[in-house]
């Protein structure tokens, strides 16, 4: 028997297994990072249980046709949910870094329109003032503690001292 008339004689569990192993590549394998595999696999189970269950024509042009549009509808459904999974809360400091708490003297003055640099570990790092201290200006020579790191750029604060 040909491959051809095998996949015509059990298209219903065909189309199932191709769903699942087209759901199982998205799960474990790319992690549900694609809404198309996983639209896709969804909507060839569904057709192959319809194709099976006598509600749609057992033919590869229906089966194909109801997984491609099955697949688009579920994108569109999908779509906005899964995006707002997406979403992160973003905190106000980075708190992941051994380099927070490390303390600068200042060479230049700092504020909101003038931030300063300092080189620590063979890489210049911009300073800038954390958002409680946006309208503070910071003179040289003053100590500074950083708060927050990101890429090249150390959040700073004003290292309060007990004569304050």
């Amino acid at each position: 028997m040909d491959l051809m008339a095998y996949i015509q004689e059990h298209l219903a569990e065909v189309t199932v297994i191709t769903g699942l192993v087209l759901l199982i590549v998205e799960v474990w394998i790319l992690g549900l990072s694609t809404i198309v595999l996983l639209a896709l696999g969804v909507s060839t189970v569904t057709t192959g249980a319809l194709v099976w269950f006598g509600v749609m024509p057992a033919t590869l042009t229906a089966v194909i046709a109801g997984s491609g549009i099955g697949a688009g509808v579920l994108t569109v459904l999908l779509w906005w949910p899964m995006k707002n999974m997406q979403k992160t809360v973003r905190r106000e400091y980075n708190i992941h870094s051994d380099l927070m708490g490390l303390n600068f003297v200042l060479d230049a003055q700092l504020d909101a329109t003038n931030p300063a640099t300092v080189r620590y570990s063979g890489v210049n790092w911009k300073l800038v003032l954390g958002p409680k201290y946006l309208n503070a200006t910071v003179p040289a020579g003053a100590s500074v503690k950083v708060v927050a790191v990101d890429v090249g750029r150390f959040t700073v604060e004003p290292v309060e001292t007990e004569a304050e």
